[in-house]
């Protein structure tokens, strides 16, 4: 039996319709395949979760799961997602190096409170509200009030981070 055969017979690769066995043969490549491709991106890919790294994963995930269900050519897409992931690295690496391009493609914090100040403008480029920053207030400080922030941003992964003023000198 030829390579191009046995790999026919296991994947369905030249089938127009595949079967549940192609598909569980599949599913099992890919989830194994999936595992090299996140140590080519890196853990940061699917641990940090930033807007670039979401995208990522979003689109890995589309095409890996496409190449598992559908009758579109199986090894172009393994290939197509592999380009992805190393898309992806290019970019880290680029913005690791190049910190103008990586407030480019990835952003820059952007302050909201200013010692205990609501910097209104750029809450409102945001949409992010006041309620938003003291439910983070509630989850990451013992602060219940705004006045009681020295500084908070709405970080390049979408979070807001909190600094409380120090309580020592009231």
């Amino acid at each position: 039996m030829t390579l191009d055969r046995f790999l026919d017979t296991i994947f369905g690769i030249h089938d127009p319709t595949i079967t549940a066995s192609h598909m569980a043969a599949r599913a099992v490549f890919v989830f194994f395949l999936a595992f090299g491709y996140v140590k080519i991106a890196g853990i940061r890919t699917f641990g940090k979760f930033s807007a670039f790294d979401n995208l990522t994963a979003i689109i890995m995930g589309a095409i890996l799961a496409r190449s598992i269900v559908s009758d579109q050519p199986f090894f172009p897409s393994l290939g197509a997602a592999l380009v992805i992931v190393l898309l992806h690295r290019f970019i880290s690496w680029a913005t690791f190096k190049n910190h103008k391009l990586g407030a480019i493609l990835k952003g820059r914090p952007l302050l909201l409170v200013k010692d205990g100040e609501v910097q209104m403008h750029n809450m409102s480029k945001e949409r992010i509200t006041e309620e938003d920053i003291k439910e983070t207030m509630r989850r990451t400080t013992h602060c219940t009030r705004i006045d009681e922030i020295k500084e908070a941003y709405l970080e390049r992964s979408g979070q807001i981070s909190i600094i409380a003023k120090d309580k020592s000198n009231w």
